[in-house]
This record gives C-alpha cells, structure tokens and sequence, in this order.
C-alpha cells in the first residue's frame, strides 16, 4: 500500500530530518538533495541547523530551500555548541511523531522515503533501524555497514533477545534510524560530548515497545580525511568514561543489569581502541584513564554482589592488547604515509549538488 494512495489519510508531515551542519559547505547542497529528491518528500519536515560555521554551509543551504520555496526546509543558525547541540536545537523544532538525523556530510539513498514512510504510516513501531553504504568523497561504495541482516526484516517486539542483540552489536549511529519523536523527551544529546551517540541511543532502545528492521542499506555516511572518527584525543577517553558511568549507574540490581554490564564492555572495548591511538604525548593519561573504568566497572560489579550474591566477573587483562594494537596502528599509518595512500586531505569546495545514484 502506497503512501501517495493514502495521502488525504495522512494530511500532516510524519518525519524530520534533523541536519545538523558545521562547515560542510561542499557537501549540504548533495545532503539536501538527496531527501528532496525522494518520491515520498511531502511526507517530511527538514530542519537544517548550521552549527555557527565559518564557510557558506548556511548560505547553501538556504539556497536549496529558496529553490524548494520552503515547502519542506526550515534552516536555522546558532553560535557553534557542537553537534549534540545543533541536534538539540532541531529536536525542538520537531512538530512530527518521527524523527531521524543526518549529518550535513551524508546523503540518504534513493530508495529511503519508499522503506520508512509506509511502515512509520502504519503507527505501530517506535524506531525503525536499517543498514548503511560506507561512501568516499566522491560518493563512491567503500563497504557496507550491516545492522540488520538478510532475513530479518519486518516488526518485531522489542523483548529481551532483541535487547541483547543491540547490545551484542552496539552501532549507537544516531543515523541508523528513524525514532518516535517522543523517546527524545527528558533525553537529549549531551552537549560537547563526542561519542554522544552511545550516551543515548541504549536508551531508546529501552524506551521502545516495537521496532521495525529493514536490511537495505538506506544512508550514505561519509568517511572524510580528518573527521572526529579518525582522530583519537584525551577528550575523547574522558568521554567514554563518561558514557562508561552512566551505563553503570543504571545497574541497580534488576532484571537490565545484563543489558548494561553490556553496553559498558562495549564502552570500554571502544576506548581501548581510542586509547591506541592518541599522540606518544597522551599514551600515558589515556592509559590512566582506561584503569580508572576498569576501576568503575570492579566497584560497580562488587557492588552487585553484596546486594544480590551476583558473581564479581574481572574485565580481561588489556594492557598488552592496548599497546599491540597501537604498535600496528603507527605500522599502518607509517605504510600509508610511505605510499601516500590517504583519504581527502583537503575541504571540498562548494559545487553543484549530483544526482543521487546509489541505489542500496
């Protein structure tokens, strides 16, 4: 059932896409483009929020919605807050039951609007999760990132295995999915968090009753040069210690003790991995850091067993894989810069926005 057959069922937009964009002037016009192109457009709202950017990303993306005549797109501007903060600000203009995020780097595929649309129209299913094409500069295919397999498609309760297999896997992208509006309330992104993503996405999971799983890659997410993913800094240990707490804290004694004992080792395996990778100057404090949630994860596990009898279970010893692990990195990244083989060093320039051709 098409959504364009029950369009006069549904007067009202049901999703907004919450843009949030810093200084991706080469990039807005193609992120834009890629949903107003979609054959389902009129039943979505797009926030654009330029994060006080230096460049012409708020003047491009006006100019996409001066071309749209502002049927669909609404952009604002505010002082730089980071990407939680431009989020935030979006949320608060969200007028829909359904929302999503795209950063202003990436694009939705084409075939986005025809997989969620019909299933959000349907009102049974509090996210929507789906797969996403790893794209280069240029757009071109890199790899396939897969949340959802072949053959797990459809609706599905959100029980216990379904909380384990979140948990077991752990993509926290915020762009992975589209969310009741309404999960948001009490719960926004923390501001000037990285990793921000992991600090709130467990939760919605929490929050839902019924999701709906789509095995398609449906986003484009961007790997560019120099990117907060591909930089590993002291903030961001200190960070993830953060986020480390927070799951722990939630650990009371009940029946979701499990869920987040998870989401904390998943926690921690991604700061070892940050860990090897910071500067020879911020090896050691990373290092220290890494103790003090292995610290947090023990007291909170001693804790358990006093009140529960629950069986105090150790964290695997990590300090030589932390410090094997960064002997390869430095090893790759002395390969690459040998042989010259690097991802975009430079700001692409503001052009026209193409077609969108990824398919999924």
């Amino acid at each position: 059932m098409s959504f364009e057959r029950d369009s006069v069922q549904y007067k009202s937009p049901l999703l907004t896409i919450v843009v949030a964009a810093y200084e991706v002037e080469g990039y807005i016009e193609e992120a834009l483009e890629s949903l107003l192109s979609q054959p389902h457009i009129d039943a979505m709202k797009i926030v654009v929020v330029d994060d006080g950017s230096h460049d012409e990303t708020y003047a491009a993306a006006q100019a996409v919605a001066d071309r749209d005549g502002g049927r669909h797109i609404e952009v604002m501007r505010q002082e730089n807050g980071g990407v939680s903060a431009a989020r935030n600000t979006g949320l608060a203009a969200v007028r829909t039951p359904y929302v999503g995020f795209l950063d202003g780097d990436d694009i939705y595929l084409k075939n986005f609007t025809q997989a969620v649309i019909p299933r959000l129209a349907e009102d049974q299913y509090d996210l929507v999760e789906y797969n996403v094409k790893i794209i280069d500069d240029d757009g071109h295919e890199l790899e396939d990132l897969d949340l959802v397999n072949a053959g797990e498609d459809g609706g599905h309760p959100m029980n216990r295995d379904a909380l384990e297999q979140f948990a077991d896997t752990f993509h926290t992208f915020v762009w992975a999915r589209v969310y009741r509006t309404a999960m948001f309330r009490d719960m926004p992104f923390p501001v000037r968090r990285q990793y921000e993503d992991m600090a709130v996405i467990p939760s919605m999971y929490l929050r839902a009753t019924r999701y709906f799983r789509v095995s398609e890659p449906l986003l484009g997410y961007r790997r560019r040069f120099g990117s907060i993913t591909q930089k590993a800094t002291l903030h961001d240990m200190r960070d993830l210690r953060i986020n480390g707490q927070e799951a722990l804290a939630r650990c009371n004694g009940g029946e979701m003790d499990d869920f987040w004992l998870t989401v904390f080792d998943k926690v921690f395996q991604r700061a070892c991995h940050v860990c090897a990778r910071v500067d020879r100057a911020s090896f050691r404090e990373a290092s220290e850091t890494l103790s003090e949630m292995a610290a947090d994860h023990r007291e909170t596990r001693a804790r358990l067993a006093e009140r529960n009898g629950r069986e105090v279970v150790q964290l695997k010893p990590f300090d030589l894989n932390v410090r094997a692990d960064r002997s390869v990195h430095f090893l790759k990244s002395l390969v690459k810069k040998v042989l010259r083989r690097s991802l975009d060093h430079h700001q692409r320039a503001r052009r026209p926005a193409p077609s969108n051709q990824l398919s999924g």
